[in-house]
């Protein structure tokens, strides 16, 4: 009997131990992921998937890790598996956070939406929710929220996407007030200029100023694809093609994602004469979303390329239809991933 009782103790002993070692576990990808390092605690969460050990805390650190290295589809995969694993209220919220951040990213709107509205409302949920509504054209909506995080707390972030937003509503002074303001706040955040130089600048022909503006952005982060590739566009529009090409080349290769790039690519096909090329760059922009920051000008370009032609040879009614849930008006987030395209 004493026996068993003693063999009872030590099995007990030994799944507390691994329980312990579990949670210790998740609390340094927890503690990696507060610091930035964010490839690291995604290999300590590949790990702890051979583990034999409940996933679904695993999975939801793993969607977060994911979202923040733009990686979105697996960020969507893992926070779907973490909510079907079985969380708590306090994860599942979690959970559909960096859901609705992962469709944000992807440029899905209403999808983000959809998430955020299952999420708990915070600072952080309510600037992206309002991120989301812009993205959607539905900017009254998205002024409201960031009026009520502004009156809260004179963030930056907050203040760059109202200027989007104002700018894209044809309040023009209030949103160079915003943008301005954000860049006063924070010189040192390169966000700010790209923002500015694209939403004070360069959507109202101000090339050369945009310019200025998308320089200093890159100065202070050399890697900063939106900002190269905005540049490129403001050049390709004050004539200099090859230099507009180099940028925005370099800006696909570090960012394949972003239909912004896809677009540019067709314009500049177009000013060298190459309507084919241009067509296909066209059709790859719109299936990754559109370009919504250009209104229209993405919709006409495909109305004049030639339909389609289907496998079995015949013509296909026209343009691609855009990806489900993609945005067909209105400002995209500040940008496809913290700015401007």
């Amino acid at each position: 009997m004493r026996s068993f009782i003693v063999g009872v103790w030590v099995l007990c002993a030994l799944g507390g131990s691994a329980q312990d070692r579990n949670e210790r576990e998740l609390r340094t990808v927890r503690r990696l992921l507060d610091q930035g390092k964010v490839y690291p605690a995604l290999r300590r969460c590949d790990g702890l998937m051979t583990r034999d050990m409940p996933k679904a805390p695993v999975l939801l650190l793993r969607a977060e890790a994911n979202a923040r290295v733009r990686s979105h589809p697996a960020a969507i995969e893992d926070a779907r598996a973490a909510l079907a694993g079985g969380l708590d209220d306090r994860g599942r919220q979690q959970a559909w956070f960096w859901t609705g951040m992962a469709w944000l990213g992807l440029q899905q709107g209403d999808s983000a939406i959809m998430a955020f509205e299952r999420a708990t409302p915070g600072p952080e949920r309510d600037l992206r929710m309002a991120m989301s509504l812009s993205l959607m054209g539905r900017c009254r909506e998205a002024i409201a929220l960031y009026d009520a995080l502004l009156a809260a707390d004179e963030g930056t972030a907050a203040l760059r996407e109202r200027g989007a937003c104002l700018a894209r509503e044809g309040d023009t002074a209030r949103a160079r007030a915003d943008l301005d303001r954000a860049i006063a706040l924070d010189p040192r955040d390169p966000v700010n200029w790209n923002s500015r130089g694209f939403h004070r600048w360069a959507l109202h022909g101000d090339h050369e100023r945009a310019l200025s503006d998308y320089a200093q952005a890159i100065k202070l982060n050399p890697n900063y694809t939106y900002a190269i590739n905005n540049r490129g566009y403001s050049r390709l529009k004050l004539g200099q093609v090859d230099k507009a090409r180099r940028d925005v080349l370099l800006a696909g290769r570090r960012n394949a994602d972003n239909p912004y790039v896809d677009h540019n690519r067709g314009l500049i096909a177009l000013a060298e004469g190459d309507s084919a090329r241009a067509c296909g760059a066209f059709r790859m922009a719109e299936a990754k979303g559109g370009t919504p920051l250009y209104g229209r000008e993405l919709d006409d370009l495909l109305k004049a390329c030639p339909r389609p032609i289907r496998p079995d040879g015949t013509t296909a009614p026209g343009a691609p239809p855009p990806t489900p849930n993609a945005p067909t008006k209105a400002p995209a987030r500040n940008a496809p991933g913290r700015n401007a395209p």
